[in-house]
């Protein structure tokens, strides 16, 4: 038979792991690969953004690439499941793209003729 202490201690912590099953439900799953990843090359540097974003009321993943310096002649690329969605040499961010279940969205900076010697560098994103 049980004690009184041991009974008291299962009820709470019966209702702390409901308490803490009811939060998570109401609140979304975070993404491991949220936040802001840097890409760098000698001349080029941009922002990979990967943020929670509300799509018909549930939330999901967004990118978006933000290209901060650009001292050479440079490409900031966004593909979703290898096929390019975004191209860009200018310094502005892109759009927000859906990330969500069925799609892999991968950041690219490419760096053309570094120094004027034809050699190119790329620096790879996460894949999310």
């Amino acid at each position: 038979m049980l004690s009184r202490r041991t009974s008291l201690r299962s009820a709470v912590a019966a209702l702390g792991v409901g308490a803490a099953l009811a939060l998570g439900a109401s609140t979304p799953a975070f993404a491991a690969n949220e936040g802001d990843h840097w890409l760098y090359t000698p001349n080029c540097t941009a922002d990979q953004k990967i943020e929670l974003h509300p799509y018909s009321g549930v939330y999901h993943d967004a990118q978006a690439i933000d290209p901060t310096y650009l001292g050479g002649s440079c490409e900031f690329i966004l593909t979703d499941n290898g096929r390019v969605i975004y191209d860009s040499f200018s310094g502005a961010q892109s759009p927000w793209y859906y990330d969500g279940p069925g799609h892999t969205i991968c950041a690219k900076v490419i760096e053309y003729n570094y120094n004027g010697r034809g050699t190119n560098y790329t620096a790879n994103g996460v894949c999310n």
